[in-house]
């Protein structure tokens, strides 16, 4: 196997979703060393998640099937060709080329087909009328999307939309700043959360996104379901998240951290058993603001600074750098900025004077 086909073979495994971590990783130096491949190995991805769906029927069963038969090639196939590729076990030779062949098919398919999607991608415009919905500082809000899917939206936070929700045969919003969503389950309709440099794509879960943009890093929580979190900086590495997990990733690096959360959810096994709205385990940090509660755990002073920005709409503004970088850890509900900042005082012995909303720090 040639270098080149060993790209295209990652890249096939990579978009059919059934690539390893050691292979992701290999694929990564690839690239990195390839950028005309990248660039069509991004547009594939792009396809993947935001491709237009082609006017015509034949043209959209002609992309179905080009994704099934290469998902089956490379996933239900036993991993023959794999074996065969890697491990040199030795097969007759008449077992070989169908295999060879079903690969090479699939990927032919899904090459054409992506080539018929990115001719409508650059040759049509499609409108949607977008909705918008918006916190101020200081303010959170409730409210159910078009496809009956519950959102809670954090202070400073917008989520925009098409008007029906749903474009292209996908639920898709974008999100600037902190949302909790617990999904309406659709097997047909995935859900996308483009925020940032990631983007969230789930079936039917729960789960929270902190995303604001000028913090130093945004992370996902999730809480019921599964996860596929896609970032654009490591296309070829996406992360899966299960029940109580999060994952954090830096704003401004590469860095990247998976965590296991220290606290249990109590949510319903079965979100389809009841219409009622189950709201997160109030004990858990990353989702107590939902209950009305202020967490956070190990949080330095620059960064909680912000939270408590826009938590109580103030403005807070640092006179020295010696309490910038000291870490805090707390919970408060329905208590005044001034009564937190006593509090924080008792951890860390700083001066502070709030006047008109706003509060000097030395």
């Amino acid at each position: 196997m040639t270098s080149e086909e060993r790209a295209w073979f990652l890249i096939a495994r990579s978009v059919s979703g059934d690539i390893t971590p050691l292979e992701a990783e290999e694929l990564d130096h690839i690239l990195a060393a390839h950028p005309e491949l990248k660039a069509e190995y991004d547009q594939l991805m792009r396809l993947r998640l935001d491709a237009p769906v082609a006017p015509s029927f034949d043209e959209r069963q002609a992309l179905e099937r080009g994704l099934h038969k290469l998902e089956h090639a490379l996933v239900n196939e036993d991993r023959s060709m794999e074996r065969l590729l890697f491990n040199h076990e030795p097969e007759p030779l008449h077992s070989r080329y169908p295999k060879w062949w079903m690969a090479a098919a699939s990927i032919v398919a899904l090459f054409a087909v992506a080539a018929i999607m990115m001719h409508y991608l650059k040759n049509q415009t499609i409108n949607h009328t977008q909705q918008q919905l918006a916190t101020t500082y200081g303010k959170r809000i409730h409210t159910v999307l078009p496809d009956g899917t519950s959102v809670w939206l954090n202070a400073g936070s917008t989520i925009k939309y098409a008007d029906n929700l749903v474009v292209n045969g996908k639920r898709e919003v974008t999100l600037n700043g902190e949302a909790y969503f617990d999904v309406k389950h659709d097997t047909v309709q995935p859900f996308i959360v483009h925020a940032g440099k990631m983007s969230v794509v789930v079936l039917g879960t729960a789960f929270n996104v902190r995303a604001y943009p000028g913090d130093t890093y945004m992370e996902t929580t999730l809480i019921r379901g599964k996860v596929q979190i896609i970032n654009e900086n490591k296309p070829a590495q996406n992360i899966v998240l299960y029940p109580n997990e999060k994952v954090v990733l830096a704003t401004h690096s590469e860095l990247t951290q998976k965590l296991k959360l220290a606290v249990k959810t109590v949510a319903p096994a079965d979100s389809m058993s009841t219409e009622k709205i189950t709201l997160p385990d109030e004990a858990i940090t990353e989702t107590g603001w939902v209950n009305n509660k202020l967490s956070f755990k190990n949080e330095n002073f620059t960064d909680l600074s912000q939270q408590l920005e826009r938590w109580y709409n103030v403005q807070i503004t640092f006179d020295n750098d010696t309490y910038i970088t000291k870490e805090f850890t707390g919970t408060f509900k329905n208590q005044s900025i001034d009564e937190v900042m006593s509090a924080l005082q008792i951890i860390e012995p700083f001066h502070y004077k709030l006047k008109n909303n706003q509060i000097h720090i030395w």
